[in-house]
């Protein structure tokens, strides 16, 4: 066989197992991937939350990758479910919210070109 073709029946091979085992993966796997793959990228990314009427109650930049979550909790015999986000700011402090919010590759306070 020649040397290219085992060549580049190797790598297939290797891409072969990396995306069956990505594949494989959980979930939260999966996003963890994602996260180091976005970090080592230094994609910075901006979330802007609003207030139900629609004005702005924060903006700022995010570390990593802001996360949506559910929680469920037993209050009495009826359990209580909601959504929420929650990521760190650039100064490694933790916010939660439940308000609609927007995220984005650009800081949207600032003009675009």
């Amino acid at each position: 066989m020649d040397v290219r073709l085992r060549r580049v029946l190797l790598v297939l091979l290797a891409l072969g197992l990396a995306v069956g085992s990505l594949v494989a993966c959980r979930n939260e796997t999966q996003n963890i991937i994602r996260r180091s793959i976005q970090d080592f990228t230094n994609v910075r990314m901006y979330i802007t939350v609003y207030a139900y009427d629609g004005s702005v109650v924060f903006e700022g930049l995010v570390d990593g990758k802001p996360t949506r979550s559910t929680a469920t909790s037993d209050s009495g015999n009826e359990p209580q479910s909601g959504s929420y986000v929650f990521w760190y700011d650039e100064r490694g402090r933790y916010h939660q919210t439940s308000l609609p919010y927007v995220v984005t590759t650009y800081d949207r306070g600032v003009a675009q070109p």
